[in-house]
């Protein structure tokens, strides 16, 4: 088989700035999760009325995951990708989906992450319609 036919069998799917941004996407949820949500340091520090932007922070940032909206924005974003075979909704769900497995809606995002990473290692689908020539 020519190597040419091996590159086009197995296209590249996963550019560094993606699994990068995958990364950088996993890390920061630790980070709020840990950092800000979980520090007893901060918590007693912003219970003391301190008008601290880390404590503003606080009390804005659960609104990601309450009522697990980041899963529901994976989960949303990945059936999309799927349906559509749209690559920027599938990474939409691959990065969403990243950081709600570490902010509490893992079951949303678990879901949304592997819909969006299906749609990113298929091979991208193909017009029906003629080219014109």
């Amino acid at each position: 088989m020519p190597d040419d036919a091996l590159d086009h069998a197995a296209p590249k799917r996963f550019s560094s700035r993606l699994l990068a941004a995958v990364f950088l996407s996993f890390a920061g949820a630790l980070a709020i999760r840990y950092g800000l949500m979980q520090s007893d340091t901060l918590g007693a520090l912003c219970a003391g009325g301190t008008d601290d932007w880390r404590c503003a922070l606080r009390t804005w940032l659960p609104q990601l995951f309450i009522d697990q909206r980041i899963g529901w924005l994976a989960l949303a974003s990945g059936a999309l990708a799927l349906l559509s075979g749209s690559r920027p909704f599938a990474r939409i769900a691959l990065l969403s989906g990243a950081a709600g497995l570490v902010l509490y809606s893992t079951d949303y995002a678990a879901a949304g992450l592997l819909l969006g990473l299906l749609v990113l290692v298929s091979p991208p689908r193909v017009s029906a319609e003629p080219k014109p020539e």
